[in-house]
């Protein structure tokens, strides 16, 4: 099983829950992804992301001191 922690965001949940059973399709049961939202300040890795995220949106010099950490970004923006 992986566990997918989001940072929640209330108005936002149901966007990312949208996303992510889009992206999975109709495989989504067979793949033993958990996912859930919890409060940034329940699970102190969500504070590394929040840090990274913040960075890169920030562009600039920011971005600069952030790229080499971020491996691939991925646009879940739907269309």
């Amino acid at each position: 099983m992986t566990r997918l922690v989001f940072d929640s965001r209330e108005v936002r949940d149901d966007h990312d829950l949208l996303t992510i059973r889009t992206a999975l399709g109709k495989s989504a049961w067979g793949t033993g992804l958990f996912y859930e939202h919890l409060p940034s300040e329940n699970d102190p890795l969500l504070w590394i992301a929040d840090i990274a995220a913040w960075c890169y949106g920030a562009g600039g010099d920011w971005l600069r001191r952030i790229r080499p950490l971020i491996g691939n970004v991925v646009d879940t923006r739907l269309p």
